[in-house]
C-alpha cells in the first residue's frame, strides 16, 4: 500500500507522522529477503531490483546475491 494512502487512512496531516509506523521488524526484513532468494532460485532470469545509488556493491552482493545491481 502506498505510504500516502496509509497517511490518508490514518488521518495524518504530515507524512512524517505516518513514517513512524514504518519501522520493520527484523523478522519481516529477513522473511522478505528469503522470499526474494526463493523467487530467484525458481526463476533465475528474474531481474534484480533497481536500487538507489549510494549503497556499497559488496553489501548489495551479499544481500541480493550474484548479479546484484551496482
Amino acid at each position: 500500500m502506498p505510504l500516502v494512502d496509509l497517511q490518508w487512512l490514518l488521518g495524518h496531516v504530515r507524512i512524517t507522522t505516518t513514517q513512524i509506523y514504518l519501522r520493520p521488524r527484523q523478522e519481516e526484513v529477513v522473511g522478505r529477503l528469503r522470499a526474494y532468494h526463493q523467487r530467484r532460485m525458481i526463476d533465475p532470469q528474474t531481474p534484480p531490483p533497481v536500487v538507489a545509488g549510494g549503497y556499497r556493491p559488496e553489501v548489495l552482493a551479499t544481500l541480493l546475491g550474484a548479479g546484484a545491481p551496482s
